[in-house]
């Protein structure tokens, strides 16, 4: 058995135990083949078959009408926002337990993040707190699904279309589950999904822009790739030039302001085939989150809460730890690695606390304003569940089970 295993060693004590007995996710499909098709290929990489198969699969399985791929998440976030119109002045509504990037593109669009808190059972922002937060001066709401739970649709929906504020759905950490029957990503006016290298979807780095509206789609492609004029809301869509037109003097390619936030034909063909197997990739995840649920039936520790009709992708598990204090939680995080666990880890600190928040004066305006996303941090553990067979899984369950028996 030991032979399939990598071990690192503390003495002569096991720490760590991976199973490399399969190959990792992004070779077990159809990735190395469709990589030597681009390389074999020096057409593909001017027309993007792969970028455009990619963007055809999300629309096709999330029941969407456009979908533009780009470079990251992040760029995604920042598309959005663009064009919808975000500007110096204006507020973007969004949550602090997310990571940093929901907060600090509306800064570097000269606009203002405003914290709504969450709910303590799903961590997951709260739709009663964002109507709290609401002023003329609101122009977006930024809502996350996090660890891969969707958030309240129907109750930031209702907020949305009460007060006729658009919502960028933030899908970075989950992937094809439903919310009370229905696909996420359709009720919003964009979605985004990233394929970082600890999603879901892994590629390194990219990501993916989902939205049903045919000008704002064009929009988003126009502002990721350049302003070229040729661009259209799709890229069956897409106006045809051949060399012969670029070649000429008197030709003309831009008709607007545009950033490269195109995604690489390399990175395409990757995700491609990852997608094609994205049921069995979500699938050993909820897997890997029962387990969890087994294993901390009966304890001190709180789950992040399935409520009915909701469904969990698990990017991590989430839990609120028994423990109030930092030096309980890094005894408990120390301890676990001794006993040759894998590594665990806290959701990071409210984005209003963050040294450059300080500097720009959110965190005096809000240190305090979101009670619950605060009290939830600091007792947050976040356990992997991106392991590659449930049997790896399983070895490193059962060292959890026997930190928090001997603790």
């Amino acid at each position: 058995m030991l032979k399939n295993l990598d071990l690192t060693y503390h003495g002569n004590q096991i720490l760590r135990m991976k199973n490399f007995k399969k190959d990792p996710k992004w070779t077990s499909g159809n990735e190395l083949q469709y990589l030597k098709q681009v390389l074999a290929n020096d057409k593909t990489i001017k027309s993007n078959p792969f970028t455009d198969r990619l963007e055809r699969a999300f629309c096709e399985t999330y029941g969407v009408n456009y979908a533009i791929a780009m470079n990251s998440a992040t760029s995604a976030i920042h598309v959005a926002l663009q064009v919808l119109g975000i500007k110096s002045g204006d507020e973007v509504i969004t949550t602090p337990y997310s990571v940093i990037m929901d907060s600090s593109i509306p800064i570097y669009m000269g606009a203002k993040p405003v914290f709504a808190d969450v709910q303590y059972d799903t961590h997951n922002i709260d739709p009663k707190s964002v109507e709290q937060k609401i002023t003329e001066k609101t122009k977006a709401i930024i809502a996350v699904s996090y660890h891969g739970l969707p958030y309240d649709i129907d109750g930031i929906t209702a907020v949305s279309k009460k007060y006729n504020i658009p919502v960028i759905e933030d899908n970075a950490q989950t992937q094809l589950v439903k919310y009370k029957s229905r696909n996420i990503a359709n009720e919003s006016t964009f979605a985004l999904f990233s394929f970082e290298r600890t999603k879901h979807i892994s590629t390194g780095e990219g990501g993916i822009l989902v939205t049903n509206c045919g000008h704002l789609a064009e929009e988003a492609r126009k502002f990721a790739g350049l302003g070229f004029m040729n661009l259209t809301s799709s890229k069956s869509k897409m106006v045809a030039i051949t060399p012969k037109d670029f070649q000429r003097p008197d030709f003309l390619r831009h008709d607007r302001i545009g950033l490269n936030y195109r995604y690489t034909e390399f990175c395409a063909a990757v995700a491609l085939a990852q997608f094609e197997r994205v049921n069995e990739i979500v699938q050993l995840r909820q897997n890997i989150g029962k387990k969890y649920d087994k294993l901390f039936e009966g304890t001190d520790f709180e789950p992040q809460t399935v409520r009915e009709g909701y469904e969990h992708s698990y990017f991590s598990y989430g839990v609120k730890s028994p423990f109030e204090d930092k030096k309980h939680w890094i005894d408990f995080y120390d301890f676990h690695l001794d006993n040759g666990g894998d590594d665990f880890y806290a959701m990071m600190q409210p984005a209003y606390k963050e040294p450059i928040m300080d500097s720009l004066r959110y965190k005096s305006e809000y240190d305090g304003s979101c009670p619950i996303a605060e009290k939830v941090q600091k007792r947050s553990m976040l356990f992997k569940t991106n392991y590659r067979t449930i049997e790896e899984a399983d070895l490193y369950l059962e060292k959890l089970r026997d930190t928090i028996n001997n603790y």
